[in-house]
């Protein structure tokens, strides 16, 4: 057995969307980043820069490696796209409008976001512990992959995907909204995770403010 090595998990949820305007369920679906998400991308990038990071990882979902490319931007930093990083599968409610779900489903979005059942998912989409367990798998392969070095990594991925996975492994009863851009800290090491920020949006506000001084 080698040395195991502490490794921190730096989570960033994808820029914002034209879906996330237009307030459609956007999960396995896509819609491009807007021209403000371009931005945050950047800035979270720019709010990150004075840390090393030795490797990426992103959702395959355009809008999270769009995200990935402009945060990284010049840096060296390789990244890996992993399916597993993806969001949630919302099945039949994909890219519908909430008033549109309302009429079609009735209060099934209320039934999905209450979090009361973690095995409740939408028709033909995926529950909290369906997301969940394929995140888990994703985060744990990432981890050893890296652990006999440790260091920091990024995983660029999305807003319930990443706070799923945080209050599960929390075992907290719910999680905070995750803004675009925000970033959460999970330290890992023999098996054990600390976790140090959730959904933090100060990396991104203090790479805006970077930006906008030249």
């Amino acid at each position: 057995m080698g040395n195991e090595e502490k490794v921190t998990i730096f989570f960033v949820r994808h820029g914002e969307t034209q879906f996330n305007i237009e307030k459609r369920m956007q999960g396995h679906c896509d819609s491009p980043l807007t021209e403000k998400g371009v931005l945050q991308a950047k800035s979270v990038g720019r709010g990150l820069s004075d840390i090393h990071f030795d490797a990426a990882y992103s959702s395959d979902s355009q809008r999270v490696l769009d995200t990935a490319k402009y945060a990284i931007g010049e840096r060296n930093i390789p990244l890996t796209i992993d399916p597993r990083l993806k969001e949630m599968n919302f099945g039949v409610l994909e890219s519908l409008l909430e008033e549109e779900i309302v009429e079609r489903h009735g209060n099934i979005l209320e039934t999905l976001f209450s979090l009361k059942d973690l095995n409740a998912a939408a028709p033909e989409g995926e529950s909290y512990v369906q997301l969940f367990t394929r995140t888990k798998s994703a985060v744990e392969d990432i981890v050893k992959k890296h652990s006999s070095q440790g260091g920091n990594i990024l995983i660029f991925s999305h807003g319930v995907t990443i706070g799923n996975y945080i209050m599960q492994i929390t075992k907290r009863p719910e999680y905070p909204v995750h803004e675009n851009c925000s970033v959460s800290v999970v330290h890992y090491v023999h098996n054990q995770h600390e976790v140090e920020k959730i959904a933090d949006t100060s990396y991104r506000e203090r790479g805006s403010k970077d930006l906008n001084s030249y």
